[in-house]
């Protein structure tokens, strides 16, 4: 559907002719989907202004950061944030940092650096927006975004400006809970299914001690990067277990101690993955790291605030892994392997390699509740991919299932994954089945309330919460002008 003259012209007068395109030969650029316009606002008055021409005309929009998002609907309004992109405020007295949408984390993480901060950073890489919530690496010392996200400007679909928590009431960023409105649920999308309604257009993080260097002493040519020297009072080791109990009791322990600056659960074709720069290479450092280790396992980053407070580190976590039956692949032991690890690993830079690296696609599904439980139920998973495994549908890549802990082992998260041949219609369907099932049997014996079942499956058992979901998107928009809420209704 193309816009008429007369709304064409209204947007422009928002944007500027320059920052409003209905081209088709150019708007492929974005994406495969047929859009009405692509529209780049550069502050929370043209977004608002945008917002409530969509509602005027009845005109789906879609609001888009740094483009980790993928599905639309035909002829939507694309809102490409990407002249949003200040970091507002580093408040270093009160540990927050203030955003506008296109900051990403690589650019906020140099930043808070420089100042002897650091933050949470989503598992999925440093290029993904910083204002976005998730899960990663750090979240064993630095939990995970649902828990950071303070104060936020919000745009609702309507085109109402709300700021929540302490910015509502005293201009202030310091807290998303008050004194002020407090809708975090909402607004964090904390809850199924995991979709704001509206634009964000600032957003407060919270930061922390950083007690490494203001820059990593980076060497090498992309991709294959190392440091020139392990930072002082820095250590990265990866454990292999006897057992998949004896590492969740060595994870456990770990997490009482509150000695681990990072926490993975990474299986070894997934260290692989980080330390290789190439398919073949990958297969066979693999092929390699197999051989070393005795059982699942984790990787652990170490950082002290003081030598003296690295030795105590160390110490530890040689007892605990000691006493679990631990032992460490000698390779991750290579200086030069562990600068690359530590370098990766902090600054999220390969997650793209873990995930899509050699030998086909890959299918996972996730699961968050308490780390026991989570470990649990990856055991029952990967033994439902014996028989896939048998009849060659899958690659048996060392388990493929990894985990970690949020806020020391308070909480835990894990993703198990089936290696595949996507071109193979029996292996993916296969694929496709065990997903499901495994999927079904997360949500039936209650390891979480699984974000892949349908919301009038998970709802009932979860207060209902469905139908107020519902309730409220329908009052935030009733002209059905934002797809998130209104591909609920």
């Amino acid at each position: 559907m193309a816009l008429s003259k007369e709304i064409y012209k209204a947007f422009e007068d928002i944007v500027g002719p320059q920052y409003i395109c209905d081209d088709p030969a150019i708007m492929p650029a974005y994406h495969q989907t047929k859009f009405a316009a692509v529209i780049l606002p550069k502050n929370t008055a043209e977004v608002q202004a945008i917002v409530k021409l969509c509602n005027k005309h009845k005109l789906v929009f879609r609001a888009v950061c740094t483009g980790w998002t993928g599905m639309f609907p035909p002829n939507v309004i694309y809102l490409d944030l990407r002249r949003m992109n200040r970091i507002i405020e580093i408040n270093e007295k009160n540990m927050y940092a203030v955003v506008e949408p296109y900051v990403i984390t690589a650019q906020l993480q140099a930043e808070l650096f420089k100042r002897g901060f650091h933050m949470n950073l989503k598992g999925a890489g440093a290029n993904c927006a910083a204002m976005l919530r998730g899960h990663g690496h750090l979240d064993q010392t630095t939990s995970g975004d649902d828990r950071n996200h303070l104060a936020i400007e919000w745009i609702t679909p309507e085109g109402n400006i709300v700021r929540s928590g302490a910015l509502g009431s005293v201009d202030e960023w310091f807290s998303g809970d008050g004194p002020g409105p407090s809708l975090r649920s909402i607004l964090t999308s904390a809850v199924p299914p995991g979709v704001t309604p509206g634009v964000f257009t600032k957003a407060a993080i919270k930061i922390y001690h950083w007690p490494g260097p203001t820059k990593f002493p980076i060497q090498g040519t992309s991709p294959n990067y190392t440091l020139s020297e392990i930072p002082a009072n820095f250590m990265a080791r990866y454990y292999s277990f006897p057992s998949v109990e004896k590492m969740w009791q060595a994870e456990i322990a770990l997490g009482e101690n509150e000695i681990c600056f990072e926490l993975m659960g990474f299986n070894v074709s997934m260290v692989a993955a980080n330390i290789t720069t190439c398919n073949e290479d990958d297969e066979r450092v693999f092929k390699q790291l197999e051989k070393e280790k005795i059982g699942p396992g984790f990787f652990v980053i170490i950082a002290g605030n003081s030598r003296a407070d690295f030795e105590y580190k160390k110490k530890v976590l040689e007892k605990i892994v000691g006493e679990a039956g631990g032992q460490s692949l000698k390779s991750v032991e290579d200086p030069r392997i562990e600068g690359i690890l530590i370098c990766q690993c902090i600054r999220i830079s390969a997650s793209i390699r873990e995930t899509f690296r050699a030998g086909g696609a890959f299918s996972s599904i996730p699961v968050m509740s308490q780390r026991d439980l989570t470990i649990k139920w990856a055991i029952g998973a990967g033994k439902a991919k014996l028989p896939l495994i048998k009849a060659g549908h899958i690659v048996d890549d060392g388990g493929a299932f990894f985990g970690w802990g949020v806020e020391q082992g308070h909480l835990g998260k894990t993703e198990i994954f089936c290696k595949f041949d996507p071109a193979n219609v029996k292996a993916k369907e296969a694929v496709d089945k065990w997903s499901l099932e495994q999927s079904q049997r997360a949500f039936e014996e209650r390891y979480f309330a699984n974000t892949m079942r349908p919301l009038d499956e998970i709802g009932p058992d979860m207060s209902n919460f469905h139908i107020w979901w519902r309730k409220v998107t329908r009052a935030l928009d009733p002209n059905n002008v934002s797809p998130e809420a209104g591909a609920l209704v």
